[in-house]
């Protein structure tokens, strides 16, 4: 992934990576896909739905480094369209069913919040003490992991995730490893601690084991741990992210603040999903995908824009860029709450779809909600960020 906030300093590498709209307004009037020195850069919304429809040619590059991460295994985010990949999602679409979301995952949102809100001063920084806690507790009732300690527990899938999914740097890689293994440890003594107390509770790692009580294929505990290690770095740092830039681009943006708390104050669920799609299409949570290419592969061919890209080129579907392609989003600088819902590419596209979306659609808007819902809810601070995370974000509000 590549975003504003790992962006090289100074010169024209610099200036790029202020001005991608720009950059790619021109490129998908110019030249739509760009291949130069290895890379390709996909700018058109239907050049990009092309590449990841294509998970065949275009291929996911994690499987190295999530080897790495679960010290000599692959999680399914890593794989091709394989057997042991349908195997492993179909397993896990068993214990996190998408009837959870209206059953667990939501109102454990909606109170843990109530609680935290409830239990400030009218003054937080909402990143540190909602954002990213939320998340985090949410794994513990529900996957049954509430860490070995709870902020500890965040960072490690926050490094986890910046050193699977943006460019290579190996201060992130060494400390995102030292969590790997912190993690890794941790989960096969909670297996092991939950095999051998098999508590009444109904979560995701119980379902798991009942499965592998079943002599389910691919329910290892090995499996079970590597899955769940995949699952928790996905959903931890996306969450509190998207929710910090919602909320930080509504501050912007004072007449939407306005309209955003009027739904948030009658409970419009469906507003809030909207305004958390279109404030992360403004404000994308990464400039696009990385695929590597096998095969030689022409895309949009029989086009004035036929372009061939090269076996072995490092493809960037740029979703951003789709995200705000004229042809298919109409008058795409606005903001519009009635858009339809394929445009938004915030959880992927093809195969390897973001496996959370439901739950990170139901999480998100809901963590936005609860803020909106304080009254005299005004910004005291900016949103900072560290690398690719937002770590700040001062509010207050009036209790």
């Amino acid at each position: 992934m590549m975003t504003k906030e790992n962006k090289p300093d100074g010169g024209l590498i610099g200036w790029a990576f202020n001005h991608l709209d720009l950059i790619f307004s021109i490129l998908r009037w110019i030249k739509p896909t760009v291949v130069f020195k290895g890379k390709a850069f996909v700018t058109r919304f239907d050049d990009v739905t092309e590449v990841l429809d294509r998970d065949w040619v275009f291929q996911v590059p994690y499987a190295e480094k999530m080897s790495k991460v679960t010290n000599g295994s692959d999680f399914f985010l890593g794989m091709q369209d394989t057997e042991q990949y349908t195997r492993d999602v179909s397993n896990m679409r068993l214990a996190a069913r998408r009837e959870d979301i209206s059953e667990i995952v939501t109102p454990f949102v909606n109170n843990t919040c109530m609680d935290i809100l409830a239990a400030s001063s009218g003054k937080m920084d909402v990143v540190q003490e909602l954002t990213r806690v939320v998340p985090t507790r949410l794994l513990g009732r529900y996957f049954g992991t509430p860490g070995w300690n709870e902020a500890e527990f965040t960072d490690a899938a926050t490094s986890m995730f910046e050193y699977l999914f943006y460019p290579d740097n190996p201060e992130v890689e060494e400390k995102a490893l030292v969590a790997a293994e912190k993690t890794r440890n941790y989960l096969d003594q909670t297996i092991a601690d939950r095999k051998l107390n098999r508590i009444q509770c109904d979560d995701v790692l119980e379902r798991c084991l009942k499965l592998q009580d079943a002599d389910m294929p691919g329910m290892r505990d090995l499996d079970i741990r590597n899955n769940f290690i995949g699952l928790i770095i996905g959903a931890i740092p996306t969450t509190s992210k998207s929710a910090a830039i919602t909320l930080n681009h509504l501050f912007n943006h004072p007449e939407l603040l306005v309209k955003a708390q009027q739904a948030a104050r009658v409970d419009d669920d469906a507003a809030m999903v909207q305004y958390v799609q279109e404030s992360l299409r403004l404000n994308p949570f990464a400039a696009g995908i990385q695929r590597i290419c096998a095969e030689d592969y022409v895309v949009a061919k029989g086009t004035m824009r036929t372009t061939k890209i090269p076996k072995g080129t490092v493809v960037l579907a740029a979703t951003q860029s789709a995200m705000m392609d004229w042809r298919k989003v109409d008058k795409p600088s606005e903001f519009r709450l009635d858009r339809p819902d394929y445009i938004y590419m915030h959880f992927g596209y093809g195969l390897h779809t973001c496996f959370g979306q439901y739950i990170n659609l139901s999480q998100i808007p809901a963590i936005v909600k609860s803020v909106l819902k304080q009254k005299g809810l005004r910004r005291i601070s900016e949103m900072n960020s560290a690398g690719p995370f937002p770590v700040s974000l001062g509010i207050e509000f009036d209790i």
